[in-house]
């Protein structure tokens, strides 16, 4: 009997032994496998950190890509509704027998009837973001299919539609104002101040840049029309057939392109309201 309890109490404390090897294996596993799981957590924690600030700046950047394009769509919204008045204008003196405008007022507003400016718009964000596949980093579905729909609107209306505007205008008005307008008082009323163009282009808004064609000219030398170049050049426009057909495609021209401004800037004043909506919400 003592022997048969004495190996008892060695298997007893050999279980001891190894059960107390087997807590402190599973002890050392959970610690191991807690601190992995706890430094993926951080590098997951980080790394969802670092694209919610790379998504912030991408939306930073399209908001300011978007606001660009809003001053861009209405300043050509607006020189489109200078257009058709002055198209407008045009045609009253070219059905008016009496009509005796002043002459450098007839030359400009002649040369001008057919300028466009079509809208620059910013892609280099929106670019970026395909290229790179960062398209991913935006995770509101809603906004992002708001973003595709105006970027293709971009490019079905403004895009296509300035391209047939350039093409339908040097193809018609143009060509015809070769026949009307004497050269040398043509490349006057084309005169203008470097300077001054690239303010009235620039679409700032700001009070004292240009707004219109003729304040561009700045120091330019005068055009310096007489009676006899106004008669002669309302003869010309009377009795070319083709010109008042070109002359009311640019005025029909200029009043679509207005409308069709229209529609995209309130696209981008939606969108714009919905990147800044969105920044607030992923900034929180």
């Amino acid at each position: 009997m003592p022997a048969n309890t004495a190996g008892a109490g060695e298997q007893m404390r050999v279980a001891g032994r190894l059960l107390g090897s087997w807590k402190r294996a599973l002890g050392e596993l959970a610690i191991v496998a807690l601190g992995v799981l706890l430094a993926l957590w951080a590098d997951q924690a980080m790394q969802a950190r670092q694209e919610t600030a790379r998504a912030t700046a991408y939306l930073e950047r399209l908001r300011d890509d978007v606001r660009a394009d809003i001053r861009s769509l209405t300043f050509s919204r607006d020189q489109a509704r200078r257009r058709l008045e002055i198209t407008r204008q045009v045609d009253a003196w070219l059905h008016d027998p009496e009509a005796a405008p002043d002459p450098d007022s007839l030359v400009t507003s002649v040369h001008f009837a057919g300028v466009l400016f079509p809208p620059t718009i910013s892609r280099f964000t929106i670019d970026e973001l395909k290229s790179t596949g960062d398209l991913r980093l935006l995770k509101n579905q809603s906004l992002k299919r708001q973003v595709a729909d105006y970027y293709n609107q971009i490019g079905l209306q403004i895009d296509q539609w300035s391209a047939w505007g350039d093409v339908g205008i040097t193809e018609t008005y143009f060509r015809e104002l070769a026949f009307v307008l004497d050269p040398e008082l043509r490349l006057r009323a084309g005169t203008f101040d470097p300077a001054l163009m690239r303010r009235f282009l620039s679409a700032s808004g700001e009070h004292n840049e240009p707004s219109s064609y003729a304040e561009i000219r700045g120091t330019a030398p005068e055009i310096g029309a007489t009676r006899a170049d106004a008669d002669r050049m309302l003869e010309r426009m009377r009795t070319r057939p083709n010109f008042e057909g070109y002359l009311r495609d640019s005025m029909y021209w200029a009043q679509l392109s207005g409308l069709l401004l229209d529609g995209v800037i309130l696209s981008a004043e939606k969108l714009e309201s919905t990147i800044a909506a969105e920044i607030d919400a992923v900034s929180r």
